[in-house]
């Protein structure tokens, strides 16, 4: 419960620092550009994408497996 209790208050006092902090902009803003230079070097980057393709091969494999179960289901 103290946990639960600790994890809230966490959060609520994250959320209270991006509402009322003025210089939000500032601080986050580092952040931001290192996450957009990782993307973009991310999705340059020829084995990230032939992972991606597979695994979104994958995903579709599995979801016509379910609907093909799903239409023997009914």
């Amino acid at each position: 419960m103290i946990g639960k209790l600790i994890i809230t208050a966490i959060i609520l006092g994250g959320g209270a620092f991006l509402l009322l902090s003025d210089n939000f902009e500032e601080y986050i803003s580092p952040y931001a550009n290192a996450a957009v230079s990782d993307i973009e070097d991310i999705k340059n980057d020829p084995a990230v994408q032939i992972k991606f393709h597979q695994a979104l091969d994958v995903i579709y494999e599995n979801i016509s497996k379910i609907k093909f179960s799903l239409n023997d289901f009914f």
